[in-house]
């Protein structure tokens, strides 16, 4: 969730060009209109709600989605009036904020469909660079995260006397602890300074840039490219292959793809149902709708795995939370 609030941020301000420039053209030229709240909610720089980044794991995006939409009304209200303030307000914002469901449908809309378009086709990469970035984080020397590593290796006594730690931030603001743990969380879409939450009595958590080489991450993943076209249908078959195809980067229903490929709904459903067995592909019931979409591993196995290191810090501006 912190991914997609951070890629928003990448989205709406043109830096880091080399690294996020054919992706930011890529996404926004397949963004859909239901896309438009999530935009509105998170401008290119300043406040974004809080609400919006839940503190939820798992590798399942509507986790964190379903855990936005059951936001208590009151923070609702309270966060979209720091984020408009007296400036003009988007006519969904008074439904949002009364928490009717209409518009709290809307939202979760908006956020899948930006997913869907902007970070699920890349999500194998994106893990896997961030779990790099956290388990190389020990041997770090440099970056947002240093003063904290070298708090750590203090000896007692001077640990004891070394109770702040002071980083590069957008703002001139305190995070007090009180006793509760700091949750380091690399974060792939900050482009340089670390994040935090705007609410201090939230859990304290710090997003801190991973680091990217002066590439297109785009080109970056495809490095190791999975099958081609013509060993995807040798493995699996002409059709099935393109249904693998069909549901790149995006949600369909049993319906779409056949109409897409020009097959029955019922031979859609059997590849649909085969692939789903083999673990690339999941499906989900909709009302009178089945939705299929590639799982983590169908995206691997198209893309392929991350090729090289991307453990390097970069020194400090990524768009304030705060």
């Amino acid at each position: 969730m912190w991914e997609l609030v951070l890629s928003l941020y990448m989205l709406g301000e043109a830096s880091d060009e080399i690294v996020f420039g054919q992706w930011r053209q890529r996404v926004l030229s397949r963004l859909k209109p239901e896309s438009r709240m999530l935009l509105d909610l998170v401008p290119p720089q300043g406040y974004a709600p809080d609400f919006l980044s839940p503190p939820v794991g798992g590798e399942d995006p509507g986790d964190g989605i379903d855990a936005v939409l059951n936001t208590p009304r009151q923070r609702i209200g309270e966060e979209l009036d720091r984020r408009f303030d007296a400036g003009p307000r988007p006519e969904w914002s008074g439904a949002l904020a009364r928490k009717e469901g209409r518009a709290v449908r809307a939202l979760g809309r908006s956020m899948r469909a930006y997913f869907d378009i902007a970070l699920r086709p890349y999500w194998g990469y994106i893990s896997q660079v961030a779990e790099h970035s956290a388990t190389s984080i020990g041997d770090a020397a440099e970056g947002p995260v240093a003063p904290i590593l070298r708090l750590r290796d203090q000896p007692a006594a001077r640990r004891a006397c070394r109770t702040t730690v002071e980083l590069d931030y957008a703002l001139e603001r305190e995070l007090d602890l009180r006793g509760r743990g700091l949750v380091l969380i690399p974060a792939f879409f900050c482009a340089v300074n670390p994040v935090t939450f705007y609410d201090p009595s939230l859990p304290p958590v710090l997003l801190y840039p991973v680091g990217h080489r002066p590439i297109s991450f785009l080109a970056r993943a495809a490095q190791s490219a999975g099958p081609s076209e013509g060993v995807l249908q040798r493995l699996f078959g002409r059709t099935r292959a393109m249904v693998l195809r069909t549901l790149e980067g995006r949600v369909h229903t049993t319906g779409e793809i056949a109409r897409i490929l020009g097959i029955s709904p019922a031979s859609a459903s059997e590849h649909a149902s085969l692939l789903r067995d083999a673990g690339l592909v999941s499906s989900e019931r909709r009302g009178n709708r089945v939705c299929h979409r590639l799982t983590p591993l169908g995206l691997e196995f198209l893309h392929g795995p991350v090729a090289g290191s991307t453990s390097e810090f970069r020194s400090p501006l990524c768009g304030p939370r705060a």
